[in-house]
């Protein structure tokens, strides 16, 4: 923990000699110092909030004393501390340190664990002490570390252009709590963003008892939790659900993304994958029946997914309420609906028969009224309690924003705080919010960014990262959890809390004191100690909600129905805009991330860009529909490319007498006539990473029509747009890449990835005797197979592998981000993008399969048709680590080589980039450096030495010290992090070595991750020695379902693959005897078989699925399974 030193009073000498500074206000104020810095930097010698790097390294370096030691400690900032020469013992330059802190956005948060070198932090990971998360973090969270670096982030506090010191503003909070005060707060008015703080929780309540008439609003964007008016209506209590899904069987989810949109998705999505994960053939698998309008992670994991409108999803939900119940009220609210019966009442019938163990849930957009017929339907399959909890939360009293709208229209509102948040970029377009807050006077706001809403406020706080931050905030099953400052605040930043502290006057107003008594209230007993212990294990023991027994009312269900409207028929003439949470920008708060803005989105693979997405249907309807080849052998491509750049027709999108123009990007399976767009995007003042990228879809959405809004058009402006799309061919085109079955068929031959594929017809690759081997055998002594030439013998006492399991990578990106942040890869722009010039280590391929695929020698009609309803293939890819490695063979300088453990390791300052590693790689995962990225600012790439050079010393500093930053004309790719490899041997040697047993070198089981491993929020990944049959990996390795991604080749690659399963139901309509792509690629590897049994239509592939329902599928136990017996099908 953090140690406090008592300096003794300086002696005579110390007066007269040399000023050692001993804290960060002594050291900014030492004339000396200040000296030296107008010498050195006249420029910056003005203003000391610069960071410049001699200040920010001894910013660190004060940072880094405070550390103290062991694992996830405290870091509070104290008073005396040592200089960087004389620090804490136990601290070893070099090594890292761990501290606990987490995440907080909106009403939950992520609870994390810091890296940080020599003071400043440089990676997240999952905090291992939340159990529900098991050590995963998220996409976002990966990525927040890159917004503390920001150079465009607010560096100091303004009043009307001019700079505020810290004092000056601490004076201004101060005065507009005094100014209120006789009036209690009328004509005082807050805008914060939601939030789950304790802290903030008890300020709040000090501010209505000290300023009764002032207004406090809350307003978010993005609505990511149920409405709590479908709970209270239902049941009468200020409670919320809380999903086990681990215990569900059978689950419904009505226009739901919980696996990547919904909060609490990470802990969802992990306990989705337990449901998921089947290791052997007697193991259970969850089915998921997903009903969307767009294409989301959670829809490409179903087994049965259905295509509906956002604004039919009540009819449905009433539909399957009908079915479930046998209510026959329920019927009215399903009048007009268009979905084939047999599908709801399968679906229904499949519930039923899994009382107990079932689960129904709908999107936090959807109204409050389909919340509530989900709440019956799992009331009536006795759900609750098992795998659906409630939960007591506080009831929110605050005011929205349309109520301080019209208070400020009424003229009751003379000073207005903005807590966070960005409404002039964000808020409905109805409120007109811009001109709203140029109306108010008196305009304070706290914001990390100089952005649209600081444009139009009189007073702007620089806000703090939560990384340089006190505070705290609650998960999503309601656990506290410290937000601890791994670094001083580099721009004086402040926190809500220490805004809303001064104002009411507290007499303790540092963040810390304010967290510290808050904890103290809850935990009780020995404050100090329970606060410590909070600190150190990064989060609040038996702080969760509580459950709470909740009684289902018909009487509210109804009166919520009574508010509802029957669905409105859909056409190209009146479209339905759904508006959907973007993975990557959330609400637009991270647009001035490079590291989000670069990765692609994992479903319309677009980086830097959002799109107006619209199905194949309409597409065609407004004549925007790829031409394709003239012959067209191949599946046409979703989108017209001109050398790889995808270019899109513009059109403008009009409803209400609002539009918005944007790209049009075809997307396979959306609901016909379904325009979804992704918010975040369109961003006029923030940072130069995000100004300009995209388009905002905010000037359409209205405080009526948050979720979706029907009675749109779509317009063309005969222009076209360049879109930055990393995958162009979306069809695997009867290629083994994800081997993939129905449960059924594993049940009965788990090892059914062995009879797929071109090794199923060939002779072994290993040989008689290579088969004859162990795994760990394999992988030192390389058997010879029939290959004419000597394998290499790797002789280390590691041999490393991976196994990627795809039956639960639900392709949320985060560890391509993980990497990017492990592995100092570089951002590239926009316009390289385009170029192909990417530079992440890890590809996540996304796959489309119809069976409607058409395997003549010429291609034929249906080669020429994009797939309205197709099924999702996912599959992460990065440097396989191949034993037998084409690469190498090609390198002539020896650049890339395998080590004595089997890694497939690179050379940087040996390559003399001859690209030909990366043209003889299979995988195409070895990257370039065009540019000298680190190096070159983006927009002045090709000025070559005439332009400027070197990186923001802010922007360096999220660099790992323990990885090499590539310089231009270097070819790059995965290591497996190897630095993480060498410094787990090195620690295990020191352990080992300090228990008097130096012999013992072989690292154990766990105590090596990599980056992506590590963050991977189900468990796909897994990584270790395959010396050790005990291994994770050498367990994975040996499961029936493993295989070679291209093992054809005889490359022997060190990652392999899990087979996905999926899961139907034989009696729904749209079932199908084998997976899409298992159906193309029999059609592709067998067509005249396919011919002689009829094509097809016999496999029970749908020709083309209407809005709603797949075609009927063949007949059950149909003749044509032998056929796929003898050519790789079911075996």
């Amino acid at each position: 923990m953090k140690r406090k030193f008592n300096h003794p009073a300086p002696s005579e000498r110390a007066l007269t000699g040399p000023q050692y500074w001993r804290s960060l206000d002594e050291l900014a104020a030492t004339p000396g110092f200040k000296a030296q810095l107008e010498r050195e930097f006249p420029e910056g010698a003005a203003n000391l909030n610069e960071v410049d790097r001699r200040q920010f390294m001894k910013l660190m370096a004060a940072s880094f004393a405070l550390g103290g030691l062991g694992l996830a400690g405290c870091r509070r900032p104290e008073k005396n501390i040592l200089p960087f020469g004389k620090s804490v013992e136990g601290i070893i330059p070099g090594l890292p340190q761990y501290y606990a802190t987490a995440m907080p956005l909106r009403k939950s948060a992520i609870p994390l664990l810091a890296e940080t070198h020599q003071g400043r932090p440089t990676k997240l990971e999952g905090n291992p002490t939340y159990a529900p998360h098991g050590g995963a973090s998220s996409l976002l969270a990966q990525a927040s570390v890159l917004d503390l670096y920001d150079p465009d982030r607010a560096t100091a506090h303004t009043q009307n252009g001019g700079k505020l010191e810290a004092a000056a503003v601490n004076d201004l909070l101060a005065g507009i709590g005094k100014l209120f005060a006789p009036a209690q707060g009328a004509g005082l008015a807050f805008l914060a963003e939601q939030s789950s703080s304790p802290t903030r929780a008890r300020l709040l309540t000090r501010l209505r008892a000290q300023f009764p008439r002032a207004v406090w609003a809350e307003y978010e964007p993005v609505n990511d939790e149920p409405p709590a008016t479908a709970a209270q209506s239902v049941f009468n209590a200020s409670v919320k659900p809380l999903y086990q899904f681990a215990k569900a069987e059978r689950i419904v989810s009505l226009d739901a993304d919980f696996l990547s949109a919904e909060s609490g998705s990470l802990y969802y999505a992990r306990e989705f994958a337990k449901g998921r994960r089947v290791a052997k053939k007697d193991d259970p698998m969850n089915r998921l029946y997903v009903v969307e309008s767009a294409l989301t992670l959670t829809g490409s994991m179903a087994d049965h997914r259905l295509r509906l409108a956002s604004s039919h999803m009540l009819a449905f939900a009433a539909a399957l309420a009908q079915q479930v119940t046998g209510d026959a009220t329920f019927g009215n609210l399903a009048q007009g609906l268009d979905v084939k019966p047999e599908w709801i009442a399968e679906c229904a019938n499949d519930l039923k028969d899994h009382k107990g163990a079932s689960l129904v849930l709908a999107g936090a957009h959807q109204p409050a009224a389909v919340h509530a017929i989900a709440y019956a339907i799992n009331a009536a399959l006795g759900n609750i309690g098992r795998t659906v909890d409630f939960v007591q939360v506080p009831a929110s009293a605050s005011a929205s924003l349309g109520d301080l709208t019209t208070a400020i229209k009424g003229g009751s509102v003379r000073a207005l705080i903005i807590l966070g948040g960005n409404p002039v970029y964000n808020a409905p377009a109805d409120l007109d919010w811009a001109a709203v807050q140029k109306s108010v006077g008196n305009v304070v706001r706290l914001g990390y960014y100089s952005d649209e809403t600081s444009a139009l406020s009189a007073v702007n706080i620089a806000a703090a990262h939560y990384l340089e931050s006190w505070g705290d905030a609650r998960t999503v099953d309601g656990t506290i959890v410290p937000v601890q400052p791994m670094i001083l605040p580099l721009f004086g930043g402040f926190t809500e809390i220490e805004v809303l502290a001064r104002i009411l006057g507290e007499a303790k107003n540092d963040g810390y004191s304010l967290v510290y008594d808050t904890i103290a209230g809850i935990a009780g007993g020995d404050a100090a100690k329970a606060f410590q212990r909070f600190l150190h294990d990064g989060l609040l023991a038996n702080s969760a909600y509580p459950k709470a027994p909740v009684n289902f009312s018909g009487s509210g269900l109804a009166a919520l129905a009574n508010q509802s409207a029957a669905p409105v028929a859909l056409s190209k003439a009146n479209l339905e805009v759904r508006f959907i949470t973007d993975h990557k920008m959330d609400d637009g708060r991270f647009a001035n991330n490079g590291w989000l803005q670069e990765c692609p989105d994992p479903i319309t693979k677009i980086s830097w860009d959002n799109a107006i997405l619209v199905s194949p249907k309409l597409g065609k309807e407004l004549g925007v529909d790829p031409k394709g080849s003239l012959i067209q052998v191949a599946r046409k491509e979703e989108a017209e490319f001109d050398a790889g750049k995808e270019s899109a027709h513009v059109f403008t999108l009009s409803v209400g007498g609002r539009s918005v123009t944007g790209p049009v990007h075809i997307q396979p399976g959306l609901s016909n006539y379904t325009v979804v767009i992704a918010l975040g995007y369109g961003r006029t003042k923030t940072g130069h990473v995000g100004t300009g990228a995209g388009f905002s879809a905010y000037p359409v959405r209205t405080s009526a029509a948050m979720g979706f809004i029907t009675g749109a058009t779509l317009t063309a402006k005969g222009e076209r747009k360049q879109l930055a799309n990393v995958q162009e061919h979306w069809s695997m085109e009867g290629r083994d890449l994800v081997r993939e079955a129905n449960f059924s068929e594993y049940q009965e031959n788990p090892a059914y990835v062995l009879g797929i594929g071109l090794e199923a017809h060939s002779p072994s690759i290993l040989g008689e005797e290579g088969e004859k081997m162990t795994p760990a055998q394999r992988a030192s002594l390389l058997p010879r197979g029939g290959s004419l030439y000597k394998t290499p013998e790797f002789d280390g006492k590691h041999q490393w592998g991976m196994s990627i399991d795809l039956n639960t990578c639900i392709g949320c990106n985060a560890c391509v981000v993980a990497c990017q942040a492990e592995n100092n890869i570089p951002i590239v722009g926009r316009e390289q993008v385009m170029r192909g010039r990417e530079m992440h280590w890890i590809r996540l391929d996304r796959y489309y399969s119809s069976g409607t695929i058409d395997a003549a020698a010429f291609g034929g009609e249906g080669n020429k048709e994009l797939p309205e309803d197709p099924q999702i293939s996912l599959q992460p890819v990065a440097c396989a680590q191949c034993e037998t490695a084409p690469c190498e063979t090609v390198c002539p300088v020896n650049a890339t080589v395998h080590d004595e453990e089997g890694l497939n390791t690179m050379a940087y300052n040996r390559c003399i980039g001859t690209r030909y590693c990366a043209n003889n790689c299979p995988y195409k995962v070895r990257r370039f450096n065009f540019f000298d990225w680190n190096q070159r600012s983006l927009d002045s790439l090709y000025m070559g030495p005439l332009g400027p050079q070197g990186m923001p010393e802010l922007v360096a500093m999220v660099k790992n010290p323990e990885v090499t930053v590539r310089m231009r004309g270097v070819m790059e790719k995965c290591t497996y992090c190897v630095q993480r490899i060498q410094n787990g041997k090195i620690r295990h040697k020191v352990k080992t070595a300090q228990a008097g047993n130096p012999s013992d070198v072989v690292v154990p089981d766990g105590t090596i991750k990599t980056a992506c491993q590590q963050v991977c929020p189900v468990d796909s990944i897994v990584f270790g020695n395959i010396l050790d049959e005990k291994s994770a990996v050498s367990q994975a390795k040996a499961r029936e379902q493993n295989y070679e991604l291209l093992g054809y080749l005889n490359i022997r690659p060190r990652t392999t693959y899990l087979g996905k399963l999926r899961n139907p139901n034989p009696k729904m309509p749209d079932y199908s005897a084998l997976p899409l792509s298992r159906i193309e690629a029999n059609k592709k590897n067998h067509p005249a078989v396919h011919g002689e049994h009829g094509g097809a239509g016999e496999h029970g592939a749908p020709a083309h699925a209407p809005e709603g329902n797949k075609a009927e599928a063949a007949p059950k136990g149909h003749g044509a399974l032998d056929s796929f017996k003898r050519f790789g099908g079911l075996s």
